[in-house]
């Protein structure tokens, strides 16, 4: 598990599971399931699922597109942006947090993360 993963951990009072993944956590944070990923050069990924798509391919595409749309116009306020996974049966928002990040930063990162994964599902 990468250092700032760690201290951000140690800063928010959580013990880490002896066996997580390296370079992994994840944890549930106000009914958001948060999970953060250490890249190869330090990086950090932070992420969560929104919701899933739907089978049919116009509810999926009317969805798709309107996300795109409201991910354009909140470009300039937030830095995470809804991903679809590699299956496309769902999506998520990830936002990436520089290796030499403080702790701060990554928590500012993660409540992100959280506070719009609550607004997208509000508006999807």
């Amino acid at each position: 598990m990468s250092a700032l993963i760690q201290q951000w951990a140690a800063a928010n009072g959580l013990k880490l599971p002896p066996a997580a993944p390296p370079g992994q956590l994840s944890l549930t944070i106000d009914r958001v399931r948060v999970h953060l990923v250490t890249f190869r050069g330090g990086d950090i990924l932070v992420e969560a699922r929104v919701r899933d798509l739907p089978s049919a391919p116009v509810e999926r595409d009317a969805l798709l597109q309107k996300a795109l749309a409201l991910s354009t116009a909140r470009m300039a306020e937030v830095a995470a942006g809804p991903v679809v996974d590699p299956t496309a049966s769902f999506l998520k928002l990830q936002a990436r947090v520089p290796a030499q990040s403080s702790t701060e930063e990554l928590d500012k990162a993660v409540s992100v993360i959280v506070n719009e994964v609550e607004f997208w599902r509000g508006v999807l």
